[in-house]
């Protein structure tokens, strides 16, 4: 294929930054505000409804970029489809809005070369500002120079790489459902005893529970993974040995992110350093400093909790079991919080916490059921990880055309 029909631009001729558009003040407009976009993830997920003061405005079809730091660094760039035909709505000052020229450019093309490392790394290096509050110029970006497809050719790109997202958004959503599944069933079965009401019940210090279940202390069926102390020498290059931070916590999947992963460390210290160890299959790490009480299921991975997290390991009790009641008595984590300052709470104040028990035919029964849901949203998830890494490959080769799409076979 020639490249004789790719020409090169710079940018601002071809894209329109922070187009016009018209919102009176006062007017009810839907907002996206910074947080509500997840990094390097297409869609957005939220928005509220609010009275329109000032900030960015956009439409369907425009990409924000966040151009502030850490918003930017950390990939908070999205496609704005969620709105209605003619729709304006409004943003964070801190977006620049990209928008396609008409015949000129494609709008999911805009998108991914919003999200290339060429164009990221380029406004990154724009930055100025004071140290936490930088920002990138944007006539920096606007002057920066690419080879650009024709139309149809960038069509074609953005639909090789659509595919991949709409996958890994597939993925997103079915383990969304899946955990709003697993939630309604433990509160079906352990808050509101549906499937028992027929049986007999008996008085708790808790409450009338089934008869044959027992309450006790959270402490009484865990072990503690507890590495607090001394922090080990630790690595910005990539190793097999990760540190699990409160970052890699968040989010409402029981899936760890470790995309948020930034510091690693080397087997030998993997292997002597971390005087409780290290968790183990179906271990649940909870952060207890900053975003408190935010939990994952560690699914058979290698990998070091930081101080700021420690590691449940059941006792007695289902691991699945453990991981849903201590998601829906998240509200009751919170409220140990002693800090200040900084949100903190203690491992010897939370393991106090009281807890239902059900008898084992019961725990046997919801353990089955919980163990197929678990796993089939860790094995989307790790087929989403595996389609990302497929995406981040091709981006930047079929940006610069190092790769180029046979146009004929595009639907």
């Amino acid at each position: 294929m020639s490249f004789s029909d790719w020409r090169e631009v710079r940018i601002g001729e071809v894209i329109s930054f922070n187009p016009s558009e018209s919102l009176k003040k006062g007017e009810i407009a839907k907002k996206i505000a910074m947080e509500q976009l997840e990094p390097f993830t297409r869609k957005i997920a939220n928005y509220e409804l609010s009275k329109f003061t000032g900030g960015s405005k956009f439409r369907n079809g425009d990409t924000l970029f966040a151009r502030i730091t850490p918003c930017l660094e950390n990939g908070k760039t999205a496609y704005v489809n969620i709105l209605d035909d003619n729709e304006v709505a409004f943003g964070s000052t801190e977006f620049i809005v990209m928008r396609k020229k008409e015949k000129i450019t494609d709008d999911m093309f805009v998108y991914y070369l919003a999200i290339s490392p060429d164009f990221r790394n380029k406004a990154i290096q724009s930055m100025t500002g004071t140290s936490g509050r930088q920002r990138v110029q944007q006539d920096v970006l606007q002057s920066h120079k690419i080879m650009l497809p024709p139309l149809h050719e960038q069509k074609a790109i953005a639909a090789t790489l659509s595919a991949l997202d709409d996958m890994i958004e597939l993925n997103n959503q079915i383990n969304k459902t899946l955990e709003e599944m697993a939630q309604a069933i433990f509160k079906s079965w352990f808050v509101d005893f549906e499937p028992f009401r027929d049986g007999e019940f008996e008085e708790s210090e808790i409450g009338p529970i089934p008869k044959g279940w027992k309450v006790g202390m959270l402490g009484d069926f865990v072990e503690i993974v507890d590495n607090r102390g001394k922090t080990p020498p630790l690595s910005d290059v990539k190793t097999e040995y990760p540190i699990i931070d409160v970052r890699a916590l968040s989010g409402e999947s029981r899936v760890i992110d470790y995309s948020n992963c930034t510091k690693y460390v080397e087997k030998e210290i993997y292997d002597s350093w971390f005087r409780s160890g290290h968790p183990k299959h179906l271990d649940i790490l909870i952060s207890t400093v900053g975003s408190i009480a935010e939990m994952k299921m560690f699914y058979g991975n290698k990998g070091c909790i930081a101080q700021n997290v420690v590691a449940f390991r059941s006792n007695g009790i289902s691991p699945c079991y453990l991981y849903q009641y201590l998601q829906y008595s998240k509200g009751d984590l919170l409220s140990y919080n002693i800090g200040s300052v900084q949100p903190s709470i203690k491992v010897t104040h939370v393991i106090k916490y009281k807890i239902i028990v059900p008898d084992e035919k019961t725990m046997s029964s919801f353990d089955m059921l919980m163990e197929s849901i678990s796993d089939q949203i860790h094995r989307n998830a790790n087929e989403s990880q595996i389609l990302i890494a497929i995406r981040d490959t091709l981006l930047p080769k079929l940006i610069s055309g190092e790769i180029r799409v046979p146009v004929e076979e595009v639907v």
